[in-house]
């Protein structure tokens, strides 16, 4: 069961415009005025959903590109010769 978000009404979090504030936290809502969609993700606070898709990319990229790169053997000679550049 979700839980229940409780605010009047809260800013877009692109455009600042005021929108339907969300009833329980993850329900998305589209703004009005510049469309974006928002994603409630705590009581009275969103966040524009591909923002938080970005971010969540790039941080699991950062942390499991290099261990994918070091299943291969191309990408382990490659990372060794970068530890070795990059450690003299």
């Amino acid at each position: 069961m979700p839980t229940q978000v409780i605010t009047d009404s809260i800013p877009c979090a692109v455009c600042h415009y005021p929108i339907q504030a969300p009833t329980y936290e993850g329900q998305q809502i589209k703004c009005p005025y510049c469309g974006s969609i928002n994603e409630a993700i705590a009581q009275g606070i969103t966040i524009p959903t591909p923002v938080f898709v970005g971010l969540l990319s790039f941080g699991l990229g950062v942390l499991l590109g290099p261990a994918l790169l070091a299943t291969t053997k191309g990408g382990s000679e490659w990372l060794a010769k970068q530890a070795r550049v990059h450690l003299k």
